[in-house]
């Protein structure tokens, strides 16, 4: 993504779910690996992630009511699914000042930080700043921006390798009622071009895309699943890289998931099956 921005690329994806246990039971049903248990610190949510090698997915609950993560506890009580957005910085201050100079209105940034066992006794805390934007400051999703002061805690050997054969995030999916507008939105934020899609628009990576659908295309392209009951705007799905589809069909063959081939050629795992968004791996 454009430099001028201070945006270089997504860095994650984070779904919110009631229930952090059950939750991962069913991701690792999927085959994906996940990492240990991570709390943040004085927020009172936590998390399990799927780690790739540049990017990841964040599996997030809340373990204990906050005024902080009272956000996140009532969009959980409206629906489980995708629901933040994050953007990857190497000076968020300086994205930040970016941003309102582009006409946003995101928060202070802010340090974040959570405790990573690292074995034998040994704990180390993995710290972060936050930016985030105004709630509707891009359609159908809450979008931030995150520095790693501590990659190294976060993408972890041990975290990577996934066996479903997951590489990476490939996009995110989101419905919208006038995808032309929506995609202005985040070329604003990321300095991109977007470019058209069947039904809609997309705003290119480098990594993730976003695919912004009209309700008419999604309707097509996710039909009978239940996240197109989701208030809209909406985002209803994530794609994901894997290295061997065959593999990754045996895989949720032998796990008991029911999924389907789409007519792009993707294994597609519907929303029931992954917390509240459908999955596709390309």
């Amino acid at each position: 993504m454009a430099s001028s921005t201070g945006i270089k690329r997504i860095d994650h994806a984070a779904i919110l779910v009631a229930n952090l246990a059950k939750a991962e039971g069913m991701y690792r049903r999927l085959g994906f690996k996940t990492t240990p248990i991570g709390r943040h610190n004085n927020v009172g949510t936590a998390n399990h992630l799927l780690m790739f090698d540049e990017d990841f997915f964040e599996i997030l609950g809340i373990e204990t009511p906050t005024d902080f993560n009272k956000q996140w506890a009532d969009a959980i009580a409206e629906r489980e699914g995708l629901w933040g957005l994050a953007f990857s910085s190497d000076d968020v201050p300086a994205t930040y000042a970016h941003l309102k100079a582009v006409g946003f209105s995101p928060t202070e940034p802010r340090e974040f930080s959570r405790p990573v066992d690292l074995g034998g006794g040994e704990t180390r805390q993995a710290r972060f700043t936050l930016t985030y934007l105004e709630p509707d400051a891009v359609p159908g999703i809450r979008a931030f921006v995150c520095q790693h002061h501590t990659p190294e805690l976060v993408w972890r050997p041990e975290y990577l390798g996934q066996p479903n054969r997951t590489t990476s995030l490939a996009h995110l999916t989101l419905v919208v009622d006038d995808p032309a507008a929506a995609a202005n939105a985040y070329a604003r934020l990321t300095g991109t071009t977007p470019s058209p899609r069947p039904g809609g628009m997309e705003v290119p990576g480098p990594g993730a895309a976003i695919r912004l659908l009209s309700p008419s295309q999604a309707s097509t392209e996710f039909a009978g699943d239940p996240v197109l009951r989701y208030r809209q705007p909406a985002p209803i799905g994530a794609g994901f890289a894997v290295a061997n589809r065959g593999a990754l069909r045996d895989r949720l063959h032998a796990a008991g998931v029911a999924f389907r081939e789409t007519d792009s050629g993707a294994v597609r795992v519907g929303s029931t099956e992954a917390c509240g968004v459908a999955l596709d791996f390309l």
